[in-house]
């Protein structure tokens, strides 16, 4: 794969024509996936790079080497030191304002737990090839090698995913209320815990059950189910998806939705804490959509705009309340 094109895609600055070159090397050969998944682990290290030793670095990069000389077909030429090039690189586009984080760390034995903070987003590829994109304050648990019978992950928080499609090998997320199954499909999963779980299907198909077993069904294409165990399943049809992702993107769209959740959406995404002191506002719909260089002050001043609620900053804190008449 060319070096600027893999920087490129390791950053997520990929252009639709970059994506298609990724797809088709990718598509090519498994040892080429499974190079490529080798380069995004060690990019994920970025964020520990300062407090590793050199031996442990050298010890890491011992690793990848030796698992990737069994695959002939593999990229060879890159050399530690290109390695170390990469990593360095990331981290200078970090330091000027990537938008990304992420931290990949062992969870049980055959197991990786990437965690997003508030206030970040990341994205990765298992190696089957699958690509997740995980929104602020999410936890997404995968094993190091996926079973011979389905491949299961763990969800905690929101994730859009392009499943790769296995004929025989269905994928499942796991979530606190609802379990999703696809054999190859792109969709998105809202499950935070205390909150309402919302599933939106992009393309494909899914068959989305409660973890209780007691409700399923199947989502087609701009459909979304949403659950709660009070509400339970809920299903809306020609949903606006494009509107949906947004947030991968860094903007946000709010179409007619309750202050108290648009309050929680924000206090995750600009990594803030909003208290809301007149709580008849709570229940109150709004609608406003804004940019990813937008700032919380930007977009508490759009729902200033509708004359229904002001705020205020105080400390560390916002407060919104009934405008004064």
């Amino acid at each position: 794969m060319d070096e600027q094109l893999l920087i490129r895609f390791l950053t997520h600055t990929c252009t639709p024509e970059d994506l298609r070159l990724v797809d088709q090397w990718i598509a090519s050969g498994k040892p080429n996936a499974d190079w490529l998944f080798e380069m995004e682990r060690i990019w994920s290290l970025k964020d520990e790079l300062r407090f590793s030793d050199r031996r442990e670095i050298e010890e890491a990069y011992n690793r990848f080497t030796l698992s990737q000389g069994k695959s002939k077909n593999a990229e060879e030429h890159f050399t530690y030191i290109h390695i170390l090039k990469y990593v360095a690189a990331i981290l200078i586009i970090g330091l000027l304002g990537l938008n990304l984080y992420e931290m990949v760390q062992p969870a049980t034995v055959g197991e990786n737990t990437v965690e997003v903070p508030k206030g970040q987003r990341a994205s990765l590829m298992l190696a089957d090839g699958t690509k997740i994109w995980l929104n602020s304050q999410s936890k997404l648990i995968y094993p190091t090698q996926f079973s011979d019978k389905e491949r299961n992950v763990r969800l905690e928080g929101e994730a859009f995913f392009e499943v790769a499609h296995k004929e025989h090998l269905p994928f499942v997320v796991h979530s606190p209320l609802l379990a999703i199954k696809v054999l190859g499909t792109k969709f998105n999963v809202k499950a935070y815990f205390d909150e309402k779980s919302v599933v939106t299907l992009a393309e494909g198909k899914v068959e989305v059950e409660t973890n209780d077993r007691k409700n399923k069904l199947t989502l087609k294409p701009n459909e979304q189910v949403s659950y709660s165990e009070s509400s339970g399943l809920t299903l809306e049809k020609n949903i606006n998806t494009n509107t949906v992702k947004l947030w991968m993107k860094g903007e946000g769209a709010f179409i007619q939705c309750r202050l108290d959740n648009i309050v929680r959406d924000l206090e995750r995404k600009f990594n803030v804490k909003i208290i809301i002191t007149d709580h008849s506002l709570s229940s109150e719909v709004f609608t406003c959509r804004f940019k990813d260089t937008a700032t919380i002050e930007q977009v508490l001043h759009l729902l200033k705009e509708t004359r229904r609620l002001d705020y205020s900053f105080e400390g560390e804190q916002i407060r919104i309340f009934k405008p004064l008449k």
